[in-house]
């Protein structure tokens, strides 16, 4: 089936980025009114932890996001590299059944083998660094955290499913009814005085719920539950291995390149955390988490077009794609500049009337948001050539993160630089050649320059195209 990015998915993306944005604005005030410093920062470690975890998904999310939209557009065979074009448009529900069995057997050992790891290795660690605080209230909210991301990867593969389809409107609404109530039960239990514990909780319901919508939506969507019912085959046990093997031929190279993600943006907050107190861990991480926020909604629909520039890839729709990559950049390059001007005039003020104790730094948020963009640009361009079921970026992404860290750990132990050292070091190594680089590979494969992109996107935002 042919798929087309609509602009209720557009309208959806934006709601829910926003809301997921907003909601996280919301909550920071009340973390911050009832949280002391040292428990502000243990918190974003927690998800730092939570970040490095979700690795052990290891690429296969958006591979299987990827091979999904290959099937739903009536490719009959998938491939380790490339797909084979087909014309056809008619899903292939058997094809589709296996993928499908190919995500559960997955993800069930995945999933057991990231709590291990975090209950064990994990909570060594949130000891070791928790030190300055006393109780064990801090541990209680941790195992409860363990728990949290044990059943949100067990069953975290139906939202790969609906991405696939390309019924990103559903995730959307899924997204926005899973952090109203994340929302409503952490601060809930913020006013009844469970501290730290708290937002572990509304982080569990959050999981559960969103997962628990995929679910639904994904079998309600366009007939699946009955297009899989439909088809007679069962599913044979030697092919679910075969297609496990094509699938993680790019799933491992998808995992490396989530890693040395992770090690350019959240995992520098372990950095932080090994030199700088906790209270000094959490400012970094406020500001990191407001840089991060606003690179994700300024990228909302670049995630909502990927579907439909997988599809068009499918069918050698050269075209479309050149619309839709233009369309996806324009849009994200002038809603981050409103919004890192809307978090230094609204949002800091806000903030600081709220605590006047807590400090922030303009000057450090803005290097921030310049490393944040540059990064958030390579990512987007990356995307756009895993959409091809090719990446070709692994070894480059892989070593710069990794000289990054070792960068930004000699600058903080060794300086007095502090923040800053972390924010040169991973910056100055991805300014020398991934944040330009990929980008250049996505405008040569379609014919496209800067100043192209920015015309097209113009001129389809205004309406001189129809899309």
């Amino acid at each position: 089936m042919n798929i087309k990015a609509t602009n209720r998915d557009v309208i959806w993306s934006y709601i829910g980025t926003f809301f997921s944005m907003i909601s996280n604005f919301i909550l920071l005030p009340v973390i911050m009114l009832f949280l002391t410093d040292n428990e502000i920062g243990l918190w974003y470690i927690f998800l730092s932890i939570n970040g490095l975890v979700i690795l052990f998904d290891f690429g296969f999310d958006p591979t299987f996001a990827r091979n999904v939209a290959y099937v739903w557009s009536g490719a009959k065979e998938l491939k380790k590299s490339g797909t084979y074009y087909n014309n056809s448009g008619e899903p292939n529900y058997h094809l589709l059944k296996e993928v499908i069995e190919v995500c559960k057997l997955l993800y069930k050992r995945i999933s057991g083998l990231a709590f291990i790891c975090a209950i064990t290795f994990g909570t060594a660690y949130i000891m070791y660094i928790s030190k300055e605080i006393t109780g064990i209230m801090h541990l209680v909210a941790w195992i409860i955290f363990c728990i949290s991301i044990y059943l949100n990867m067990y069953m975290g593969y139906y939202s790969a499913l609906l991405r696939g389809v390309g019924a990103i409107s559903r995730i959307n609404k899924a997204l926005v009814i899973s952090r109203m109530v994340q929302l409503l039960v952490a601060s809930m239990c913020l006013v009844l005085g469970m501290g730290l514990v708290s937002v572990s909780i509304g982080f569990l319901v959050n999981g559960l719920v969103l997962r628990a919508l995929c679910k639904k939506f994904f079998y309600q969507y366009q007939g699946i539950q009955n297009g899989l019912d439909s088809d007679p085959h069962p599913v044979d046990k030697k092919v679910i291995k075969k297609l496990l093997g094509v699938i993680s031929y790019n799933a491992f190279r998808d995992g490396v390149v989530a890693l040395s993600n992770y090690m350019m943006t959240q995992g520098s907050t372990i950095i932080a955390s090994l030199f700088l107190s906790l209270g000094e861990t959490g400012i970094y991480s406020i500001s990191l988490q407001l840089t991060t926020a606003v690179a994700t909604a300024a990228s909302a629909i670049i995630s909502a077009y990927h579907p439909t520039l997988q599809s068009a890839f499918a069918v050698k729709n050269i075209d479309k794609e050149r619309l839709y990559i233009s369309k996806g950049l324009v849009a994200f390059y002038i809603l981050y500049f409103l919004g890192t001007i809307g978090v230094i005039f609204v949002v800091f003020p806000v903030l600081h009337l709220l605590k006047p104790t807590f400090l922030f730094s303009t000057i450090v948020y803005v290097g921030m948001s310049i490393y944040m963009f540059l990064w958030q640009q390579q990512s987007i361009a990356a995307s756009y050539i895993s959409n091809t079921n090719d990446i070709p970026y692994v070894k480059s992404f892989l070593y710069s993160s990794v000289v990054g860290v070792i960068f930004a750990y000699l600058l903080t132990k060794y300086s007095t630089l502090g923040i800053w050292g972390i924010i040169l070091g991973l910056g100055f190594v991805q300014l020398l050649y991934n944040n330009w680089k990929w980008l250049l590979v996505v405008f040569k494969r379609v014919d496209l320059n800067l100043f192209k992109v920015i015309e097209n996107g113009l001129k389809a935002w205004v309406g001189k195209y129809k899309f």
